[in-house]
């Protein structure tokens, strides 16, 4: 990854949920089909002269960039990206009060603050996203049918069932949820049938792991990777959901004993094989917060739903978190949060240990 990252990110252009077409199914090519990493595309019914765009607060050299650029006169616009060698995901919306809901997918949503159906609001409001890779082009139509609406989107470039299937991983966790949740199963309103919990999710783990292996071919290899890991902390994710915030009282009596070890078993992880598809992706970003959240509470024989960034809690995420996420991890939180002379000292005590981290630029230029 090379170190001009923010000048990368001054980037991004599109996307959304919506689309009507049914596109073309035919084996991925596993060639670049240019030179040149673009997007580009119109909008249709756009409420500014503006686009805005951001990367989520993840696990990237990217992470936490953002911009605008203003539309030319026939509404389109184009986008190169310039030294990129690493895929990234990046949002785009008309106004820019939105970018500042992407800190709530990590820093607000995994609190007592949650609620069911967070995930499927937050994509209802004007935000479209994209997973962009090397070399590859772009090309959408966006069209705004109401302000504070969904936007639809049409692409329009060589790979469109890669670039549509993106899509449908928003609603992974969606799928994995519900299995959990009292109203799909009676039995889970009692935390003393957690067996039924984890056969329910890890049916549908494998349901969901079987419908992406009939598309492996069809999709891009980064895609496919990318996708096999959101579906895999989706579901460890959507179980500590289950146990730290519908069943606060049931898992405190938990935590004063030994964890069972089949709550372990389906929490628990391989931290020497997180990759890079794996680090840029949602679910295992949101699933970090909520492990650290379970750790911490088995450490102090009690639940604690949440615990705010600071030292202490900084040392426990150098402890227990996966050696490819602690720098990002570290790095983002210190990014978010205010200025203090306390995190003040954490960010020298971070560049320290990573003297070369891809976002020390950005912290120094924040608490300097």
């Amino acid at each position: 990854m090379k170190k001009n990252h923010f000048v990368i990110i001054s980037i991004f252009l599109l996307f959304t949920l919506g689309f009507t077409e049914e596109p073309s199914k035919t084996p991925f090519k596993n060639k670049l089909n240019t030179k040149k990493t673009v997007i580009k595309g119109k909008v249709h019914n756009w409420p500014t002269d503006t686009v805005y765009f951001a990367t989520f607060t993840f696990h990237s050299p990217y992470s936490t960039s953002e911009g605008f650029q203003v539309l030319t006169s026939d509404k389109t616009f184009e986008y190169t990206f310039d030294q990129v060698d690493k895929p990234f995901i990046i949002f785009l919306t008309p106004e820019r009060k939105f970018l500042d809901l992407r800190n709530d997918v990590l820093f607000e949503n995994l609190t007592d603050k949650y609620y069911r159906g967070y995930c499927q609001k937050f994509y209802d409001y004007p935000i479209t996203t994209y997973l962009i890779e090397p070399g590859t082009e772009t090309k959408v139509e966006l069209t705004k049918t109401k302000r504070y609406g969904k936007t639809q989107i049409k692409f329009l470039n060589d790979n469109t069932y890669n670039s549509e299937y993106y899509q449908t991983t928003f609603e992974l966790d969606a799928g994995l949820e519900e299995v959990l949740d009292s109203k799909f199963d009676s039995t889970l309103k009692d935390l003393r049938n957690i067996d039924n919990a984890i056969k329910n999710l890890n049916n549908k783990l494998n349901e969901l792991s079987t419908k992406l292996d009939k598309e492996q071919k069809y999709i891009s290899p980064f895609l496919y990777k990318y996708t096999k890991s959101e579906i895999e902390f989706g579901a460890k994710k959507e179980f500590l959901r289950y146990l730290l915030l519908d069943h606060k009282e049931e898992i405190s009596e938990i935590f004063r004993d030994e964890i069972p070890e089949k709550i372990n078993n389906v929490i628990e992880f391989n931290k020497g094989k997180v990759d890079y598809a794996t680090m840029i992706g949602q679910e295992y970003n949101e699933f970090l917060e909520l492990y650290l959240t379970f750790k911490f509470s088995k450490l102090k024989n009690k639940l604690i739903s949440y615990k705010d960034f600071d030292k202490e809690k900084f040392d426990f995420a150098l402890k227990e978190l996966p050696k490819a996420s602690k720098y990002y991890y570290l790095a983002n939180n210190l990014l978010h949060i205010n200025y203090n002379e306390k995190t003040k000292e954490l960010v020298t005590r971070l560049i320290g240990l990573y003297p070369d981290g891809k976002l020390n630029d950005r912290l120094l230029e924040k608490y300097n």
